[in-house]
């Protein structure tokens, strides 16, 4: 989870979450429909509309968690996976060797590497 539950789409804070993912170059990576439904939304609300369903606003936060999961930096990517890997082995680590960690991990093949556990 990359956002708080209380997420509230309003026109502000998609633009500003399209602007980031054309930015950091993962617009094109993001799956279609998210994109369509985020640009869809923008419009409306430019128009003057207000977002009510829940349902909708649930779509727009897995939309916005998938992007921003894509344009998260790779140091915070590679500290988690690295970290994640550490608590399954029962090791301690430090910042630096679980960055180094996850970075070994996500530079292996997927055909090689095993999952962390």
């Amino acid at each position: 989870m990359l956002l708080a539950a209380g997420f509230t789409p309003t026109l502000l804070s998609l633009t500003a979450l399209k602007s980031r993912a054309l930015r950091r170059g993962v617009w094109a990576r993001v799956s279609p429909a998210a994109r369509a439904l985020i640009d869809a939304a923008i419009l409306y609300l430019r128009r003057g509309g207000r977002i009510k369903s829940p349902a909708l606003v649930e779509a727009l936060r897995k939309a916005a968690e998938e992007i921003l999961r894509l344009a998260a930096p790779l140091r915070l990517l590679a500290k988690a996976v690295g970290l994640a890997i550490a608590r399954a082995r029962g090791v301690e680590v430090d910042e630096e060797r679980a960055i180094a960690l996850g970075i070994q991990w996500l530079n292996t093949p997927r055909r090689w590497r095993a999952p962390p556990q």
